[in-house]
């Protein structure tokens, strides 16, 4: 038999070792002795000296004839192929196969074969490989020296001319993993139901055979003796079914995964505690004690290190007892089927999930032992080793990872979790695999050298192309740089964008002072001194001319005498007015500007404030109160003049005194000469109150990630050094002084 080294792990042929023969225009079936030597049956060959060899999981080669009989009793013959038909990796599990004779003439109802007929052949003549099982009856084809099989629950009907079972000569046959013949062709009156075969002992009697086999396998063959009396087996009851074979005990498990796992492993503990339900599983699995059909050392390692083990989950002995029972199966996994597709799943879509059956999977393989186990079944054979990779990759990208100078904290977590499924992915076996791996790094863009430190790292720290360290970097943490860069990339544009904000600050600050230095340096011009002196004395002087000429209004007409001392009076005071005003005019330039100046600005800003009716009203009641006050003190300073000189020019000396101290401070004061410079002493104050510099409200807000905070503080700025209002749509400036 073919399979694992271990002696005896398959119980019929190896699909690996079943070959297909053709070439001059025929068709037939054959075995592997060894990754070279192929048995099959002389009539196949005949006229022949090589033939095309094809087998399942290898390549196709021109095969030699080195050995052939052909006889009524013995039709058999061996081809020897330039290089291995099968690969590597499945030529080094070729054991050797087993030749058997048998002790006795009982039935046997459990042979095998598996070849190529005419009857499994595909759609436009493809060959295809059929699996039947047959019964043998050694008291039949006696005379004949072949074993005659009945074959089991297949019942072909001719297709054309020639039998349904063409094609199927050269196959090996097989009874509890050892070959008993060579089949060779279907006897007739049978309706095909029956098949006959070379036997074994034909062949193993004949020296050149086994000469041949010596010569081109490198051992003798391999005999044992095979009796069919052995004492049966007792069966084991699981889900209300007894079972008898391994193969029905597997099946029984696969559908019924959770009851098994309850049953045989749900309560057991330590040795001596074993459930009741362990027990009678371990009691049947010692049955299988044929040191040449069963495999006895992988089940002592099964029951010793496996179902014995504490350490041991329930569902991973289960696993491990299912590939012992049938590794040519389908792997289950908690009652879900397990390929290399639905791994590659787990690894790239499960790891993403927060629960179901993927993520489940993926959690039980990060757990550890599950590949191992799955790599028991031939199927899922080329994981073998792969467990011992994954651990050792992961802890390199962790290293590498732990080692990285500035790796942030987010992407060292993923690392340390989700990651796992990425290293797996880029180790499994599977073209999907890789395809899945390809299309992720092309969903990635990395940053460019020199943009993250940590990431350069990485890449140049990751290992050789291909690695799954490479792969994990290219593609789960290429995701976070690619993030990381993103961010670093807004961060520059928004402190390019501060430093253009504060340099437009600081630029408008600076023509802010130069436009004040500009203004102070008109202002204070000696021509504008000049100016300023002018208009006080014409203002001054201005309102000296209509109080005298109220005085003679008043006292003219009747006391001329009067008029006289009280207009003298009146243009002392007016020069004492003159006096008090001319420093402060000196000082202020052109800031100082009476009120006539600016009367028709003052009446229309009035208008605005207060409405035209109500600004006419006020106007009115004002000049009355005015007029009637100015005259009101004439009348009683002429009346002093008249009746009382000394009386009179001490009021006249009060009243000189108190116009010049006004005037000295009504610049200031407003207490007589009211608004003369107010315009310059708002802007005086707007002017000091923007010295300060940027409000720290500003300064938040342009440093703020909201291009909308950004904007509101850069007009916020503009309007405290320029006095412009950037959210006036007119675009006039709403500092009248500005």
């Amino acid at each position: 038999m073919t399979g694992a080294p271990r002696t005896g792990r398959a119980t019929g042929p190896g699909l690996e070792s079943v070959a297909a023969l053709t070439g001059g225009g025929r068709t037939g079936s054959g075995y592997l002795l060894s990754p070279r030597l192929v048995l099959s049956a002389a009539h196949v060959v005949d006229g022949a000296d090589n033939m095309s060899v094809s087998t399942v999981r290898g390549g196709t080669e021109v095969c030699r004839v080195v050995w052939r009989r052909h006889d009524a009793v013995c039709d058999a013959a061996l081809l020897l192929a330039p290089r291995d038909l099968v690969p590597p990796d499945v030529a080094h599990r070729l054991g050797p196969v087993h030749w058997a004779r048998l002790a006795d003439a009982s039935p046997i109802g459990d042979c095998q074969a598996m070849g190529f007929p005419r009857i499994a052949r595909a759609s436009g003549g493809r060959l295809d490989i059929e699996h039947i099982e047959c019964a043998l009856r050694p008291g039949a084809g006696l005379v004949r020296g072949r074993y005659v099989l009945d074959v089991k629950d297949v019942s072909p009907e001719p297709a054309g001319q020639g039998s349904p079972w063409g094609g199927m000569s050269g196959a090996a046959l097989f009874a509890r993993g050892r070959m008993l013949g060579v089949i060779v062709s279907m006897p007739e009156n049978f309706s095909s139901r029956r098949l006959e075969a070379v036997r074994s002992a034909t062949l193993l009697d004949d020296a050149s055979f086994t000469a041949a086999v010596a010569e081109h396998s490198g051992a003798p063959p391999l005999v044992t003796e095979l009796s069919v009396a052995a004492a049966e087996r007792k069966p084991l009851v699981l889900a209300g079914v007894l079972h008898m074979m391994r193969r029905d005990l597997a099946a029984t498990i696969r559908s019924h995964w959770a009851e098994a796992a309850g049953q045989f492993f749900a309560e057991e503990g330590r040795a001596e505690e074993q459930s009741e339900g362990l027990r009678h599983l371990l009691a049947w699995l010692r049955q299988f004690d044929d040191p040449v059909s069963d495999d006895i050392e992988g089940l002592r390692v099964l029951i010793d290190r496996r179902l014995l083990n504490s350490g041991v989950t329930a569902d991973l002995k289960l696993l491990h007892l299912l590939a012992w029972l049938d590794p040519e199966g389908d792997p289950v996994w908690r009652g879900s089927a397990v390929t290399l597709e639905s791994l590659t799943d787990a690894c790239l879509v499960g790891r993403m999930d927060d629960s179901g059956p993927t993520r489940e999977l993926y959690d039980d393989l990060c757990l550890g032992g599950v590949l191992d186990a799955l790599a028991g079944f031939t199927a899922l054979r080329r994981l073998e080793g792969l467990q011992q990779a994954w651990d050792q990759a992961w802890a390199s990208s962790l290293n590498m990872v732990r080692q990285a100078p500035g790796v942030p904290d987010d992407a060292q977590e993923w690392a340390e979790h989700e990651a796992r499924g990425m290293l797996l992915a880029a180790l499994l076996p599977h073209p999907g695999a890789g395809e899945r791996l390809r299309l992720a790094h092309e969903r990635v863009m990395p940053p460019s050298d020199g943009v993250l430190a940590w990431y350069d790292w990485l890449r140049s720290h990751s290992g050789g192309a291909g690695s799954p360290v490479e792969w994990l970097v290219r593609t789960d943490l290429a995701a976070f740089a690619m993030r990381y860069a993103e961010l670093a990339a807004q961060q520059i544009a928004k402190e390019r964008m501060d430093r253009r904000t504060t340099e437009a600050l600081q630029k408008a600050h600076l023509g802010r002072v130069r436009q004040w230095q500009a203004y102070e340096a008109e202002r204070r011009a000696p021509a504008a001194r000049l100016g300023a002196v002018i208009r006080s004395v014409v203002w001054v002087g201005l309102w000296g001319a209509v109080v005298t000429a109220a005085v003679w209004l008043v006292w003219g007409w009747a006391e001329p005498g009067i008029a006289r001392s009280v207009s003298w009076q009146c243009v002392w005071l007016t020069v004492a007015g003159i006096a008090g005003r001319v420093p402060a005019a000196l000082r202020l330039g052109v800031a100082y500007q009476p009120p006539l100046s600016g009367i028709r600005r003052r009446a229309r800003a009035r208008v605005v404030r207060s409405g035209l009716l109500r600004t006419v009203a006020r106007g009115i009641w004002t000049s009355l109160l005015r007029a009637g006050v100015t005259v009101g003190a004439i009348a009683f300073q002429g009346a002093l003049v008249h009746d009382s000189t000394v009386v009179s020019l001490l009021f006249f000396g009060l009243a000189l005194c108190g116009v010049f101290l006004a005037g000295l401070g009504g610049a200031r004061s407003g207490a007589v000469f009211r608004d003369w410079d107010e315009e310059y002493q708002e802007r005086l104050r707007d002017y000091r109150s923007r010295q300060g510099g940027v409000p720290e409200g500003v300064l938040r807000k342009v440093k703020s990630a909201s291009p909308r905070d950004r904007a509101e503080a850069y007009r916020a700025a503009t309007e405290q050094f320029t006095g412009l209002d950037l959210g006036r749509t007119d675009g006039r400036r709403s500092d009248r002084h500005g």
